[in-house]
């Protein structure tokens, strides 16, 4: 009986943690800077977020089609951080084509973003094949190259848009929107992300060690103290370990 006490107080306390830390996943742009510069600032964290889990992953595969041999020891933790990847692209892009670009489209006379938009429809049919192939129990050669070719093409996609969304958002839309009105866009993008980051228990993790150094302060600055340090770092560890070899951890 004691030990039914103890078990159903931890998973209740996990489940709390798991709650909590999904409140604080900011998949899009809610992170407080200084200064007029909401939403540049944030974009530019999180799309260093997604660049840098395509350089690692095109880099470890590449690395397994050269030695010849898939690594069969990480591939658990390959999977979760692949399949957080798509994640985190999906529910930041969807968040600019249902909050981000309308809102501007209504606010700012004549603004386009139908180039951006086309952009998100050529690269998300890429990220969804990948999830496809990537879930596999016994992955194979073949298969590993097939993802790696994937990945390129949707980085090569990626970096085209990704440089162009930034130049738009911070040089031609940015300086037209009003800090409130940023503020108030941050909310609406950080509650659109909370919605669609499960597992908390991957997805957070994910986002906070893609970042080092002031980007990671930068990104981590609003969550509560206990969750970055105690909740992701030891009460998840468990969950999100196996993605170690791939995270600034």
């Amino acid at each position: 009986m004691k030990n039914m006490k103890i078990s159903r107080r931890k998973m209740l306390i996990r489940s709390a943690c798991l709650t909590i830390g999904s409140l604080f996943i900011p998949i899009s742009y809610a992170t407080a800077v200084n200064g007029n510069r909401h939403l540049s600032k944030g974009l530019d964290l999180i799309h260093k977020v997604l660049s840098r889990p395509l350089d690692v992953s095109i880099s470890h595969l590449n690395k397994c089609l050269s030695s010849g041999k898939i690594d069969l020891e990480n591939h658990e933790g390959f999977k979760d951080y692949i399949n957080s990847l798509i994640t985190v692209f999906n529910g930041h892009h969807h968040g600019e084509d249902e909050i981000l670009f309308p809102t501007f489209e209504e606010k700012i006379k004549g603004a386009d973003f139908s180039k951006l938009k086309k952009q998100h429809k050529e690269i998300h049919p890429i990220a969804e094949k990948i999830k496809d192939k990537i879930n596999v129990t016994d992955p194979s050669f073949d298969n590993y190259e097939e993802i790696r070719n994937l990945l390129q093409k949707m980085n090569d996609l990626w970096i085209e848009h990704r440089d162009e969304e930034e130049g738009i958002v911070e040089l031609d839309m940015e300086p037209l929107i009003s800090s409130k009105e940023q503020i108030e866009l941050n909310d609406k993008l950080s509650k659109h992300g909370r919605d669609m980051s499960e597992p908390a228990n991957l997805i957070l993790p994910f986002l906070i060690y893609n970042l080092e150094g002031s980007d990671r302060d930068t990104f981590t600055d609003d969550m509560p103290w206990i969750l970055k340090n105690f909740v992701v770092p030891i009460i998840w560890k468990s969950k999100w370990e196996k993605m170690k070899p791939f995270l600034l951890a």
